[in-house]
């Protein structure tokens, strides 16, 4: 033992004294002049790596080292004057001068960026010239995180606080802007249209309810017997599903998309029965104001980034099905253990009995104005299950504030009923209540799910219908 703790003193005194390298010094570089960017050669002894180069008080970047030679690369705004090389053991200067000869670097153009809107964090490919050396770009004067990708073509981050406004690159040549403005797509909203889908919206004032249901209102059948006390701030929620046509536009608008499970850009197509015997596709006219399926979760959250919004968390969704009177369906009823079913109308939503049925499987969405929600949401129960942002998970046992789930989980929640019968045909009816709770892998993707957006709306906002 006491042999193995005097080697081991002796290779800890070794490594430590090599704590003493020399200082570094300078012999030559070449060549002894040129413009910005230009790499130059340093040669002499002791550079310890890391070592850091000025020319002249201007770090020096890209810089390549071995024990007795350096190239750095001259920076934009570097004047003439003696070169420096830094080591943790001290700094050398050269003896001589670098001289920067001055050379017209042209400016940076844009000639234009795709996609021409998008929200916060959306990634942006800006063409264009000279881009060499880019330095900075950004949204209406907010920097943005950015990859030149070469001479023509830099891809940027739209980063949060970003507002509507030219895009700008800057070089050691100068700043150049686009010619046009890249729309933000907002979080917030005055008015009923979300402006980059078209899609229809309705608000849902801020409010108090108890999510989910008691066993002592329906067994524990809809919420396994679990409730929260929720506190929402107003917010939009679509009045529809999402339809074939908007997808159809967001994918004409990012032409590149892949699904990231599917490997395709169009959804698969469910196949000739039911609402789709006899069609011709997605881009068939009779499709179009039917809501899209077969999208994964991933797929509708793309869409909503792309639209400017988001997926709805699973307390908006049921706030905006059963509101403060917290109803059993979206136009009514009350759930109780005696009558769980209360308030069941099978007229009012596409459900089982008048789709499956009757060989039809979607409907165009707003089928069945007479079961809207009482803030004017249409099919929040039958037609498509609806993807939520959530993860899957218990609820709270205290109250809180704008829920968004748990931070991780297997399944994503899916919300309202929809037009396929249920496994057990015991509980179709139990399917559709605005406390039913759903989820599904969120990779996989089915002919009976969908989803539909929701937006935020400004601190003390109100709205009055026309």
């Amino acid at each position: 033992m006491r042999l193995k703790l005097g080697i081991l003193t002796f290779i800890l005194l070794s490594l430590g004294s090599f704590a003493y390298a020399a200082a570094p010094t300078i012999t030559s570089f070449t060549p002894s002049s040129g413009v910005y960017y230009t790499v130059v050669t340093i040669t002499g002894a002791n550079f310890t790596s890391p070592p850091t180069v000025f020319f002249n008080g201007t770090r020096a970047i890209d810089i390549w080292v071995n024990y007795t030679t350096i190239t750095a690369r001259v920076p934009a705004g570097a004047s003439s004057g003696t070169i420096s090389v830094t080591t943790a053991s001290g700094t050398a200067t050269s003896a001589g001068s670098f001289t920067i000869i001055p050379s017209p670097i042209p400016p940076p153009t844009i000639n234009s960026f795709t996609p021409p809107h998008g929200a916060m964090y959306s990634i942006v490919t800006i063409t264009g010239t000279n881009f060499n050396h880019a330095s900075a770009v950004k949204f209406n004067g907010v920097p943005s995180v950015f990859i030149l990708v070469n001479s023509t073509t830099i891809t940027a981050k739209v980063e949060s606080g970003t507002s509507s406004g030219p895009i700008t690159v800057t070089t050691p040549g100068g700043t150049g802007s686009s010619a046009n403005s890249f729309i933000v797509a907002r979080e917030v909203f005055t008015s009923g249209i979300n402006p980059v889908d078209g899609a229809a919206m309705v608000f849902v004032p801020g409010g108090n309810f108890t999510m989910g249901a008691s066993d002592a209102e329906d067994g524990g059948i809809a919420s396994n017997g679990e409730t929260q006390q929720v506190t929402l701030t107003g917010y939009w929620i679509y009045t529809n599903e999402v339809t074939v046509a908007q997808y159809l536009a967001f994918l004409s608008a990012n032409p590149n998309y892949i699904s990231p499970y599917s490997g395709s850009h169009l959804p698969p197509w469910p196949g000739d029965k039911y609402s789709w015997a006899n069609k011709s596709g997605w881009s068939d006219p009779a499709m179009q104001q039917m809501p899209i399926v077969n999208v994964s979760w991933y797929d509708a959250r793309s869409y909503a980034t792309w639209a400017g919004v988001s997926l709805p968390t699973e307390a908006q969704y049921e706030y905006a099905s059963r509101g403060p009177a917290e109803n059993n369906y979206p136009w009514g009823g009350k759930s109780t253990a005696a009558d769980p079913d209360n308030g069941w109308d099978q007229t009012k939503c596409a459900n089982w009995l008048n789709s499956a049925d009757n060989n039809i499987s979607t409907w165009p969405v707003g089928s069945f104005p007479a079961g809207a929600s009482w803030c004017g949401a249409q099919d929040m129960a039958g037609n498509v299950g609806q993807w939520c942002a959530d993860w899957y998970g218990d609820y709270s046992s205290t109250s809180v504030t704008n829920p968004i789930g748990p931070a991780s989980g297997s399944y994503r929640v899916a919300r309202s009923g929809t037009w396929a019968p249920s496994i057990d045909l015991d509980i179709q009816t139990n399917f559709y209540r605005g406390t039913i709770r759903g989820g599904g892998v969120p990779k996989n993707t089915g002919d009976n799910i969908g989803f539909r957006c929701v937006a935020a709306a400004p601190a003390n906002f109100s709205f009055s219908a026309p």
